[in-house]
């Protein structure tokens, strides 16, 4: 299957990745940088945009006058979420701080034993929200999680990032200090990386934005401006639309 791959690589005309980091890894492999373009995915930035973070969402779920952090997305071995349970476990002395993980049923049942092993009380699980719902998820929070094990394939761009910046809120991401999503994370001035697996400097740094609420807003106002130069649809398009019109040259 591998020989096949990459038989297909190199006859492809042009090869198009969504992060520099797989440019680098097919050079690697031999593919000529010459036939690689990359163009990431995109956002809808109309519809995930900054709203009001007091919403529905917070009042439905009891989280008004919390220090809400959130994570959205897998739950799975490649997360390591029993970071995040250890780190909230930590804070549960801070109790304006209030920890959001939404997720699927069979993986919350698994993580709620976690809770109980560490005694986090101060951690929520919900489901995932229906997609009209995101954005106002999405803004509910002060801090969205991007988190990470070790191991994991760092050439890779969770999709969540580009989403949390749109939000316009920062990002604490609990990720390897090599590959794409520490770099986007950095590049953007969106966020704070932390070493992965490491629940207490993952506390440490929610605790340093909760203590600075200045630095969570310009935090949350870069990281919307990266994403509307780097995410937004129309350039993504455009970058297709041009990619095409070389091929068919």
């Amino acid at each position: 299957m591998v020989v096949l791959l990459f038989l297909v690589y190199l006859k492809a005309t042009k090869i198009s990745v969504i992060a520099e980091d797989f440019v680098t890894k097919l050079v690697e492999q031999g593919v000529n940088k010459n036939r690689i373009v990359c163009i990431p995915n995109w956002v809808d930035l109309n519809f995930i945009r900054p709203l009001d973070k007091n919403n529905f969402f917070r009042e439905e779920h009891n989280l008004q006058d919390k220090f809400v952090v959130v994570y959205s997305g897998n739950i799975a071995l490649t997360q390591g979420l029993e970071t995040v349970v250890k780190a909230a476990a930590s804070l549960k002395e801070k109790l304006e701080i209030a920890f959001v993980i939404l997720g699927e049923e069979k993986a919350r049942q698994k993580l709620q034993e976690c809770c109980n092993n560490y005694q986090a009380d101060n951690v929520t699980l919900l489901p995932l929200v229906a997609r009209e719902k995101l954005p106002e998820m999405l803004s509910s929070a002060d801090v969205g999680l991007v988190v990470q094990k070790k191991t994991v394939t760092v050439f890779n761009l969770p999709s969540k990032i580009p989403v949390i910046l749109a939000s316009g809120r920062p990002i604490i991401a609990s990720v390897p200090d090599t590959g794409t999503a520490m770099r986007v994370v950095k590049e953007s001035g969106g966020g704070i990386v932390v070493t992965p697996e490491d629940s207490q400097a993952l506390a440490e740094a929610i605790l340093e934005l909760y203590e600075n609420p200045e630095k969570v807003e310009e935090l949350g106002k870069q990281g919307r401006k990266y994403a509307e130069e780097n995410f937004g649809s129309k350039t993504t398009l455009d970058n297709y639309e041009a990619l095409f019109a070389e091929i068919l040259k």
